[in-house]
């Protein structure tokens, strides 16, 4: 072939290279616009707005994103950023809103980010996540947040005094989150906390000083979060709210919390999962929290899985003879206790409690005890589980020493029907002879499970 016909040939193929791609644009350009902003959809805010220059057709497609991040961060100036919001909110008219992500300084403008939350509320906006911080002045947020019947994720992060309106209705809210903020008034409190198809709840860090008595009564509540804001020692005792948790379709329970607020379960009965973690305290409160966590541990019988940090385990043990008093966990499967402590009897109270125990976990090591002279009849008589359901031990412990196998012996030799043993360690590569010796020597251990397997992994 000659290098005229090449040239020809190359020439054709270009130029049917960019018909085909005309004809693609042409397509995609005919589609209807409904499935052109279904498409958009999918495309993050920026890059969304970005195709507003490929054609006349595209121009204000963007503007009826469904899914709208409007984050203060990325512009270098807040006046760019305001006028952008605006902009937005002005050219989408009535489109439907999925998604709103709000996060923005407040300063003097509290009337224009409430008239962008306004905006969306009119768009049907199905999940709102408002972050707002620096306010200045008073700022409320509008009540027509409250009453909006399209909702069903909520999330609220703004550390100021949660003003609501006296009628509150989310019928179809299923997740609601609230960060920072402080609680104001009980009943419209409890309004909200208590919405009819409220099946996630998640409480973080925020203030109850001006509740006395809060009621929650979700029926269709399944994941409950509490984490309290940290204790300011400085002060007495700073709130004391009574908190009454109705939860008949309860699965889930994780409280953090210093415990200055007394919460209390009712018919927990579907409880799959609980974590209790006590964060700090002082030793005068020890008797008073002692209490709070026997009678919310009592109302969380029924749960199959339970973690419990050492903090909680220690202020358990603290008040004299109260362990004692512990409930019986008929369904318990599962038991994270923190560190193992043969110093702490609640631990083994626990264990004699839990007749049906299939793992046991300690997720922060083992605690050595001063001295040894007791320690053989800790386990004497063993937990009925150790003879009949115990079937798996992991323990988490980044220094593992002589002393600890030991105290790892007097677990071993009555877990009758024991299966699996993981240790999670940490070895340098110096301590590859220590890691073998140590395996061998959980091995010779007299265990009296036949079936053991001892592994350690990284942690």
């Amino acid at each position: 072939m000659d290098e005229t016909a090449v040239a020809s040939e190359s020439k054709h193929r270009k130029l049917n290279e960019e018909q085909d791609m005309d004809a693609v644009a042409y397509n995609i350009n005919d589609l209807p616009e409904a499935i052109l902003e279904h498409i958009l959809s999918f495309v993050p805010l920026k890059d969304a707005v970005g195709t507003c220059i490929l054609s006349k057709k595209w121009r204000y497609l963007w503007t009826s994103h469904r899914n709208l991040a409007l984050l203060e961060w990325p512009f270098s100036r807040r006046e760019h950023f305001t006028n952008f919001v605006d902009r937005i909110i002005i050219l989408r008219g009535s489109a439907r809103i999925g998604r709103l992500i709000l996060s923005c300084d407040v300063l003097g403008d509290a009337s224009r980010v409430n008239s962008w939350v306004s905006a969306s509320v009119k768009c049907k906006v199905e999940e709102c996540f408002v972050d707002l911080s620096d306010i200045q002045g008073d700022f409320v947020l509008p009540n027509c947040l409250f009453t909006c019947a399209t909702l069903t994720h909520m999330a609220l992060s703004i550390p100021w005094a949660l003003t609501l309106p006296s009628r509150i209705r989310l019928p179809n809210l299923k997740v609601l989150h609230l960060v920072s903020i402080t609680f104001v008034e009980e009943r419209s409190t409890e309004l909200l906390l208590s919405s009819p198809v409220l099946e996630e709840l998640n409480i973080e860090e925020c203030a109850w000083d001006n509740l006395k008595t809060l009621t929650i009564r979700a029926p269709m509540l399944k994941f409950l979060t509490i984490r309290d804001e940290d204790f300011d020692y400085s002060s007495i005792d700073p709130y004391s709210c009574r908190v009454s948790i109705y939860g008949n379709n309860l699965e889930s329970i994780h409280c953090m919390s210093p415990f200055l607020n007394d919460y209390r379960v009712e018919n927990t009965g579907s409880l799959l999962k609980a974590h209790v973690s006590v964060t700090d305290c002082l030793p005068s409160r020890f008797k008073q929290l002692a209490n709070r966590l026997c009678k919310l541990l009592k109302a969380m019988c029924s749960v199959k899985k339970l973690k419990l940090s050492s903090t909680t385990v220690n202020v358990l043990s603290s008040a004299d003879g109260l362990y004692w008093h512990l409930p019986v966990f008929p369904n318990l499967k599962s038991l994270e206790v923190g560190c193992l402590d043969l110093k702490r009897p609640v631990l083994f109270k626990l264990l004699h409690n839990s007749l049906h125990l299939e793992k046991l976990e300690f997720g922060e090591g083992i605690k050595l005890p001063q001295n040894n002279e007791e320690d053989d009849s800790i386990l004497d008589p063993a937990p009925q589980c150790f003879a009949s359901h115990l079937r798996k031990i992991k323990l988490f412990d980044l220094c593992l020493c002589e002393k600890k196998v030991c105290m790892l012996e007097l677990l071993l030799k009555h877990a009758m029907v024991l299966e699996k043993f993981m240790i999670c360690t940490r070895w340098l590569p110096s301590e590859q002879g220590d890691k073998e010796m140590f395996c061998k020597r959980l091995l010779e251990i007299f265990c009296g499970s036949k079936n053991l397997e001892i592994s350690f992994s990284d942690p």
